[in-house]
């Protein structure tokens, strides 16, 4: 399962939005309360710039790094796991902790991350970015995408 890490509260990317949702369970939200929440989370947060696989129980897997991001400017490269995040280790057990560690990211906050890259840690530490306007719509897309086949299979079984 690919996602996205872009800014806060575990937010719609560090862990692909929980609170929409994320994760393999259905967004809570009516349609336009999801949109409009997810816009204005979006337009403060701070962005990271890598397409991630979560589906590990330790550590993140970089995919992707988005051109310009500051995971780029970073030294990131797809292969890397992301290990711990401000001292604290990524792991399920630790949702808690990482949730506070994240605390509400902004663009311009200091972060630091734990890497594995060759068999070797890594320190790497960046400064969050605003969500670039082209990621923004293509993550409110998809989860509006979502929305709609949930919508449908609702009204399929409405219908039953």
């Amino acid at each position: 399962m690919r996602r996205f890490i872009a800014w806060t509260t575990l937010g719609l990317a560090l862990l692909a939005a929980p609170a929409f949702g994320g994760e393999g369970s259905k967004c809570p939200y009516p349609t336009q309360v999801c949109l409009n929440m997810m816009a204005e989370q979006m337009k403060s947060g701070g962005w990271l710039g890598v397409e991630i696989d979560t589906d590990r129980d330790t550590g993140y897997l970089v995919k992707k790094i988005f051109d310009d991001s500051p995971a780029q400017a970073a030294g990131f490269q797809p292969g890397d796991v992301m290990y711990a995040l401000n001292g604290v280790v990524i792991s399920k057990a630790n949702k808690e902790k990482l949730t506070a560690a994240r605390g509400d990211w902004k663009p311009g906050q200091a972060v630091k991350y734990t890497i594995k890259r060759d068999g070797a840690d890594r320190e790497v530490s960046l400064t969050l970015a605003p969500v670039p306007a082209d990621v923004m719509a293509r993550w409110i897309g998809e989860h509006m995408l979502e929305h709609a086949q949930i919508d449908v299979a609702r009204g399929t079984e409405n219908k039953k």
